[in-house]
């Protein structure tokens, strides 16, 4: 996107929502975290809604978002397979690590889920924010 903007001054935004559903399909699915006799895999990415922008304003880039995430989680203990949902209801550009709220819906191990896995799902959805800006922040500021 070449924008006429001098010294990066005026707004200028970038929906980066559908680039967001790639990269969670891309980073997320078949993340595996195997503990003791549990294995659980993060096999798909079910929906992704809500706004998700880099924008610039006064030659500073930032990103603003707020979705929605669902993923389809697929596990087994011994000989016993199960599937289920995570959901995180309220994923912010503004969130603190311990702020995020995780919704587990499984046929069986829900507990195990949340103190195996969600650790492991935290922490990638930690390095979300610098992977959005560092792909989208050319798109949003004029060089010259």
């Amino acid at each position: 996107m070449v924008v006429h903007n001098p010294n990066n001054w005026h707004w200028v935004d970038k929906n980066c929502l559908p680039w967001s559903k790639e990269y969670f399909t891309s980073e997320f699915v078949n993340t595996e975290v195997e503990k003791d006799s549990y294995k659980f895999t993060l096999s798909s990415v079910n929906s992704v809604e809500g706004d998700c922008d880099v924008t610039q304003r006064k030659g500073r880039v930032l990103c603003i978002y707020d979705m929605t995430l669902t993923f389809g989680i697929t596990g087994s203990k011994d000989e016993e397979s199960f599937s289920g949902t995570i959901t995180v209801p309220e994923f912010i550009h503004d969130q603190e690590e311990d702020d995020y709220v995780f919704n587990v819906s499984s046929e069986s191990c829900n507990s195990e889920i949340k103190s195996l896995f969600l650790p492991v799902l935290k922490q990638k959805l930690m390095k979300f924010q610098g992977d959005l800006i560092k792909a989208h922040e050319k798109d949003v500021q004029h060089t010259t």
